[in-house]
This record gives structure tokens, C-alpha cells and sequence, in this order.
């Protein structure tokens, strides 16, 4: 099946090493994936990926003022998720970029409750299983964003409030289930804002229950002491 084109990027085609004498603003001068380095090509060294977050989610703001960027996928709908990852996936596959990652907040709608964040991920984890399969595009890491969110904003694993921390573990859960069936080659522990320890951890030794357990335990104490201390 032929990938799909969104048009965004108008008529750009896919990038290509030009050599260092090139003077195309659009083509690599000094990368070229398949020289051999040191017995390898050198796509397999570098393992370049495209986070998701930083090039489709984030609104272009700084502390000093609000969102610039107005793209046509910023809407809270299953729908705008999926048109961004038609455009994400075509710029993947335009730059030549071999993986991609992400957080699950980057990906999905936000619902109102876990039930629905969890419903809406499996949505597009599927989506996006198909766009993999079109592009030949493969999951490098995924990771759950414990951070933005207010509920998260007296932590993640480390909130004294046990139905944030019981809400964070599972999202984790979630997001390990997500990159495991996306074929991810690892999966990140991100610190975030006090989530956890940060961390990677390779798929193909993933269990996410144990990797969630043993990930959280130190978490556990520090929630029961926190509890402890406010009654």
C-alpha cells in the first residue's frame, strides 16, 4: 500500500544525500544513511529519530508568551489526532528518518477520565501500526507524559495523592502495552515533572506489570509517608 499524502508539505520530495558540494537547501550533505562505518551503514549508528512532541504538539510558546503556531490538528479529537499522524508520517518518511517517538499525550485526545485516555490511545496505537506499515516507519521509544497535565502538579509516582499516583502507574502500564505493539525498540521512563527516576528500558525485555512495580516501589514508600504525614 502506498503511503498516503496529505499535501501539507506541498511539493517537497523526499530528501536525499547530495553529496558535501550540494547547494540544494533540502538534501543532506554530509549524512549519508547507507555509507558503511566501521562495518555498519551509518543509518544503523546513528538511529535518528523524530519525537513527536517537539515537531507536531508543541504550540511554539515560551515563558514569556502564549502558543504561535496554528496548525490544523490542535483540537482535542480522534479526527485532528489522525490527520497529525498522516502529516507526521509523511514528514517521516519525506526527511528519510528511520523511527519516531513519542508521549501518549502527544498522540491521543485527552479524555475526561482514564477509561477514555486509554480508549483513545489503543485508537490510534492501531492508526498508527497502519501508517508504520505503509512507511516502513518503526517506533524507536514511547513514554507517557506525567507532566503537563494539572493533576500531575505536585508529581507523578511521587504525589501524596494515591488516586494520582494509582492514575500515573496505570497510564504507564498503558503507554508499555502501546510500544510493545507498536514493536518499540525501547521504552522510556521519563522523569518529567517528580514521575520517576528517568530510564530506558529495552522492549524485547518488557513486561510492563513488572517494569511498572518495580519502577514504582520507591514511589510507594514516598506516598505512604507523605499520607503518614498528613494524617
Amino acid at each position: 500500500m502506498a503511503p498516503k499524502t496529505t499535501g501539507f508539505f506541498g511539493d517537497i520530495s523526499k530528501i536525499k544525500y547530495e553529496g558535501p558540494d550540494s547547494t540544494n537547501p533540502l538534501a543532506f550533505r554530509h549524512y549519508n544513511p547507507d555509507e558503511i562505518v566501521a562495518g555498519k551503514r551509518m543509518e544503523d549508528h546513528l538511529r535518528f529519530a523524530v519525537a513527536y512532541w517537539h515537531t507536531f504538539t508543541w504550540p511554539g510558546g515560551d515563558p514569556f508568551g502564549g502558543q504561535t503556531f496554528l496548525r490544523p490538528w490542535f483540537s482535542d479529537t480522534m479526527e485532528a489526532a489522525k490527520m497529525k499522524a498522516d502529516v507526521a508520517f509523511e514528514f517521516f518518511s519525506l526527511l528519510g528518518s528511520p523511527f519516531y517517538c513519542f508521549h501518549d499525550a502527544d498522540v491521543r485526545p485527552e479524555g475526561n477520565n482514564f477509561r477514555e485516555n486509554t480508549r483513545n490511545l489503543e485508537e490510534i496505537v492501531d492508526y498508527f501500526g497502519q501508517k508504520q506499515e505503509e512507511t516502513g516507519v518503526r517506533l524507536l521509544w514511547g513514554t507517557a507524559n506525567l507532566f503537563s497535565h494539572r493533576r500531575y502538579m505536585s508529581g507523578a509516582s511521587t504525589n501524596p495523592d494515591p488516586d494520582v499516583f494509582a492514575f500515573s502507574a496505570a497510564t504507564v502500564k498503558t503507554c508499555l502495552d502501546a510500544t510493545k505493539k507498536l514493536g518499540g525498540a525501547n521504552y522510556v521512563l521519563w522523569g518529567g515533572a517528580r514521575a520517576m527516576k528517568p530510564c530506558s528500558i529495552p522492549m524485547s525485555a518488557a513486561s510492563s506489570t513488572r517494569w511498572v512495580a518495580s519502577s514504582t516501589s520507591s514511589s510507594n514508600t514516598n506516598t505512604r509517608s507523605a499520607l503518614k504525614a498528613r494524617s
